[in-house]
């Protein structure tokens, strides 16, 4: 399984790395991560990472001491998925932040939520929805490092910025905890949240009769050079091709049937004149 490497602590000469703020995502979709690493909440509670599983998850790489781009990811995430209409939080998919910086706690997760307000009461997102389907937390067992890595998720500090670079990256989870597509902050609005969350369910949805979201799945493709979702048009013209295929095909059997039911008509006419 592909790891990538990542600097966790603030180190005195430490140059910036511009590389870090891309994934190589070619190298990490479908990497599966580790369901027996536990984490701990905002709350204290302990838990795998197995146990969010079970439904798609946007899973958010922070860290609880950013003043920056963090709480803004956090907070425009909130605001976003409540324009989300067909999926719901909570019943549908998870959201599961967590932190990349080792000497973050369950209480700074804790100061981050409240500084943030990223899990406050939105128009469309429930109380109940938000406290049953986003959690915020900080990796208990393993390197911290390693569990970013699992998906391709680099970090680095600056001593000039004082901060960690990091890209502002939503990670999409399959039900299974594979990485099934990954959203850049800048491209974050309600349609693609739906249309990733369709990648990342795929498997249940083509098994369902959910003929809507097999249609949204097939019609729509990712294009990695723009960071967004587009029309497949190869597809669309494929299947516009088949469907007037069909349709001349139709046409030619029904012009003829009726030809030759136009001579048949004919010869019977003209076999009652030969009578008379």
């Amino acid at each position: 399984m592909p790891v990538a490497r990542a600097v966790t602590a603030p180190t005195q000469n430490s140059i910036p790395d511009g590389s870090v703020m891309q994934i190589d995502e070619p190298r990490f979709l479908g990497n599966r991560m580790i369901g027996d690493t536990v984490l701990t909440d905002e709350e204290g509670r302990d838990f795998r990472v197995a146990e969010v599983l079970g439904k798609p998850v946007i899973l958010l790489l922070s860290y609880y001491g950013c003043d920056g781009s963090c709480p803004t990811m956090n907070a425009e995430l909130a605001k976003v998925l409540a324009k989300v209409t067909r999926f719901a939080l909570g019943k549908d998919y998870r959201v599961l932040a967590v932190s990349f910086d080792k000497r973050d706690s369950p209480v700074t997760a804790r100061e981050f939520v409240a500084k943030t307000g990223a899990v406050a009461g939105r128009e469309g997102l429930t109380a109940e929805a938000i406290k049953a389907g986003w959690r915020h937390a900080v990796v208990k067992t393993g390197a911290v490092e390693g569990f970013a890595g699992e998906v391709g998720f680099r970090f680095f500090w600056s001593d000039a910025a004082k901060a960690f670079l990091h890209p502002n990256v939503l990670v999409f989870l399959t039900p299974e905890g594979r990485v099934a597509r990954y959203i850049y902050g800048a491209r974050m609005d309600a349609r693609t949240m739906e249309l990733a969350i369709t990648d990342a369910d795929w498997e249940r949805i083509s098994n369902s009769t959910a003929v809507f979201d097999m249609l949204t799945g097939a019609c729509f493709s990712y294009n990695y050079a723009e960071g967004r979702y587009q029309l497949n048009y190869s597809l669309l013209a494929g299947v516009g091709s088949l469907v007037m295929g069909l349709t001349l095909m139709l046409l030619g059997a029904w012009a003829y049937r009726r030809r030759m039911a136009r001579r048949s008509a004919g010869m019977t006419g003209n076999e009652g004149e030969r009578h008379a």
